[in-house]
Protein backbone atom coordinates (compact mmCIF):
# COMPACT_ATOMS: atom_id res chain seq x y z
CA UNK A 1 0.00 0.00 0.00
CA UNK A 2 1.29 3.42 -0.75
CA UNK A 3 1.75 5.76 2.18
CA UNK A 4 1.45 9.65 0.94
CA UNK A 5 3.16 10.37 4.11
CA UNK A 6 6.26 8.56 2.93
CA UNK A 7 6.30 11.88 0.54
CA UNK A 8 6.64 14.08 3.70
CA UNK A 9 9.53 11.96 4.92
CA UNK A 10 11.38 12.20 1.55
CA UNK A 11 10.66 16.05 1.31
CA UNK A 12 12.14 16.22 4.97
CA UNK A 13 15.31 14.18 4.35
CA UNK A 14 15.57 16.77 1.61
CA UNK A 15 15.33 20.11 3.57
CA UNK A 16 18.17 18.24 6.42
CA UNK A 17 20.39 17.80 3.56
CA UNK A 18 20.09 20.83 2.35
CA UNK A 19 20.76 22.27 5.76
CA UNK A 20 24.16 20.49 6.26
CA UNK A 21 24.91 22.29 2.55
CA UNK A 22 24.38 25.22 4.18
CA UNK A 23 26.56 25.19 6.63
CA UNK A 24 29.03 23.16 4.25
CA UNK A 25 28.36 26.17 1.66
CA UNK A 26 29.28 28.56 5.20
CA UNK A 27 32.64 26.94 5.59
CA UNK A 28 33.96 27.00 1.98
CA UNK A 29 32.50 30.33 1.27
CA UNK A 30 30.31 29.70 -1.87
CA UNK A 31 26.52 28.40 -1.89
CA UNK A 32 25.63 24.77 -2.71
CA UNK A 33 22.57 24.68 -1.59
CA UNK A 34 19.30 23.80 -3.55
CA UNK A 35 16.54 25.68 -3.99
CA UNK A 36 13.17 24.90 -2.43
CA UNK A 37 12.37 23.67 -5.94
CA UNK A 38 14.93 21.34 -6.47
CA UNK A 39 14.37 19.96 -3.33
CA UNK A 40 10.89 19.35 -4.07
CA UNK A 41 11.67 17.83 -7.05
CA UNK A 42 14.67 15.20 -5.47
CA UNK A 43 11.64 14.33 -3.36
CA UNK A 44 9.83 13.43 -5.93
CA UNK A 45 11.95 11.27 -7.75
CA UNK A 46 12.66 9.82 -4.66
CA UNK A 47 8.70 8.83 -4.17
CA UNK A 48 8.14 7.91 -7.57
CA UNK A 49 10.80 5.35 -7.34
CA UNK A 50 8.73 4.40 -3.83
CA UNK A 51 5.41 4.34 -5.77
CA UNK A 52 7.06 2.01 -8.57
CA UNK A 53 8.41 0.00 -6.14
CA UNK A 54 5.12 -0.57 -4.23
CA UNK A 55 3.39 -1.19 -7.64
CA UNK A 56 5.58 -3.66 -8.58
CA UNK A 57 5.12 -5.69 -4.79
CA UNK A 58 1.38 -5.43 -5.26
CA UNK A 59 1.60 -7.30 -8.94
CA UNK A 60 3.77 -9.41 -8.00
CA UNK A 61 1.78 -10.90 -4.88
CA UNK A 62 -1.48 -10.98 -7.58
CA UNK A 63 0.89 -12.79 -9.83
CA UNK A 64 1.13 -15.38 -7.10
Amino acid sequence: MIDIKVMEEFLKKQEERNLLLAEASRLIGFDITFSNDEMIAYAEEEFVKYVENEIAKEVTAWMK
